[in-house]
């Protein structure tokens, strides 16, 4: 059976603040909510009106796509209308789509640098079209404001999927409820202490090798004015010779630049960004040469006036297909792009994170799905065996253990995390195809229904249920099954 692997001065506002939109804030801050939702942030998200029309053929699979004006994509016999987009379209845009409520990500992305569609990152090698990748709340987390997933699925969302489109005010100033009702002030992050001020930042704009929730809590909790720290853990390699650029790596560049090391907390993210409203082009080379040297003297430069242009490179991100990001190392001299990992393989907390067993056996875990490294696997079984055992890690020590090839510490581990979350579709489609080996079709069958109910474009468990249906002799029941699964994975209308 084939398996699936996986506040110095804060607001006074009460924890029981709601956020309101961005609408709320309108009335008394016209000229910043006008000057803001023209920004790449606040048109981060959004429903597909209109979109650039265009074609390509992906090279791996053959497979010729035609975009029209509309979003509706035609590819072979079928068509799919895109329904939302993700990204700001500085550097790009990928897009989704709805199934009867459960979200997609279609395979295609239009890279506004090359002015061009192509397949989105990580469908470089298929070989044939695929359409059944699952949204999860976490993927709106940067984008979108307020995620509305319907409990108990993990790709299910109520219409609209967010609250509001794009990046709103409350993402960086809290909650707004108490605010316009005259009974608190909205955080401001220039004027938090550093750690708080960059957490505000740090939410969307940093990456690390691995992101863990603290037990009991997620990064979704987070409010501005408080620490991030307090709900999650980054952990970076060891080695600080990261090279290459990630989309949402700019913390963790800054932090490494020789600027940000000399001028400590002065230096953040709002030293040189103003987030209210989009810069106009032709002034942008003054703009940041006049940020420079509010520090730098024109003596120090030998090459001319555009300083970004010299220590702020842009280079191809590692993480998003032909998107070109700028550099926020900051380097004196220009490098040729790498795109390896350093070959120490211990991961550290970054900066001002702290890490228990858990936090840095998950994080091992995590990585270790991509290094496939056998001192970061044998590391996580170590670390994640010492601690309190909550469902997520329940679910890592089972999946650690099936891929050492022991079934039997598989199975119990499994079945302990199934009973602690009975929801998480891996836990289910994983369990599921334990229990056939041990020859338990019915129980089987059930969990991997249990799956299809949560994401019904799960083609592995409708795979797995009809391998067992037809040898107890139900093909046409397994027919019913595997349907539905194959038409979403191949973006076609399921019957």
């Amino acid at each position: 059976m084939k398996l699936l692997i996986w506040i110095a001065l804060t607001t006074t506002c009460s924890s029981a603040a709601t956020y309101v939109g961005n609408a709320s804030c309108r009335p008394c801050h016209t000229k910043i909510y006008e000057s803001y939702s023209v920004t790449p942030m606040a048109r981060s998200s959004g429903r597909v009106i209109a979109t650039f029309p265009g074609r390509f053929r992906h090279a791996a699979s053959g497979v010729d796509y035609h975009i029209d004006a509309r979003g509706a994509v035609r590819f072979g016999d079928a068509e799919k209308q895109l329904d939302w987009f993700i990204g700001s379209g500085a550097a790009g845009r990928s897009f989704i789509y709805s199934q009867d409520g459960f979200l997609y990500q279609a395979p295609i992305t239009f890279y506004s640098q090359k002015g061009a569609w192509d397949v989105s990152p990580g469908y470089e090698n298929d070989t044939s079209t695929r359409w059944n990748r699952p949204i999860e709340s976490n993927c709106f987390f940067c984008h979108a404001s307020q995620a509305r997933p319907i409990f108990g699925t993990q790709n299910r969302f109520s219409s609209p999927p967010f609250a509001q489109d794009g990046v709103g005010c409350e993402r960086c100033h809290g909650p707004g409820s108490d605010h316009i009702a005259g009974n608190g002030r909205m955080v401001n992050p220039a004027k938090l202490d550093p750690q708080r001020r960059d957490s505000v930042c740090a939410q969307c704009h940093l990456s690390g090798e691995a992101r863990i929730n603290k037990a009991g809590r997620s990064i979704a909790m987070f409010r501005p004015g408080e620490l991030l720290s307090d709900f999650v853990t980054y952990f970076v390699f060891e080695s600080a010779n990261v090279t290459g650029v990630k989309a949402t790596g700019y913390v963790e560049k800054l932090y490494s630049s020789r600027c940000k090391i000399a001028s400590g907390d002065k230096l953040w993210c709002g030293t040189c960004h103003e987030t209210h409203r989009a810069r106009d082009p032709s002034a942008v080379v003054a703009y940041y040469r006049e940020k420079c040297l509010s520090c730098h003297q024109v003596a120090d430069c030998q090459r001319g006036l555009d300083c970004r242009g010299c220590h702020m490179p842009r280079t191809r991100a590692v993480d998003g297909g032909h998107g070109v990001l700028t550099d926020h190392s900051l380097p004196r001299k220009l490098s040729a792009f790498r795109s390896d990992r350093p070959q120490a393989w211990q991961l550290v907390p970054f900066k001002d994170f702290d890490a228990d067993a858990r936090s840095l056996g998950l994080a091992y875990a995590d990585v270790n799905l991509r290094t496939q490294d056998k001192n970061q696997q044998n590391q996580a079984v170590l670390l994640l065996g010492r601690g309190p055992r909550d469902g997520e890690v329940l679910a890592r020590l089972a999946d650690l253990y099936s891929r050492q090839g022991n079934r039997t510490r598989a199975y119990q581990f499994y079945n302990d995390a199934f009973r602690a979350d009975p929801n998480s579709v891996v836990v289910l489609v994983n369990l599921g195809g334990l229990e056939a080996e041990r020859g338990n079709a019915a129980r089987a069958i059930e969990l991997w229904q249990s799956a299809l109910e949560r994401n019904p474009g799960l083609v592995e468990a409708a795979t797995n249920i009809e391998t067992l249906l037809n040898a107890l002799g139900r093909a046409k029941e397994a027919e019913a099954h595997l349907n539905r699964a194959r038409q979403i994975e191949r973006g076609l209308a399921p019957r």
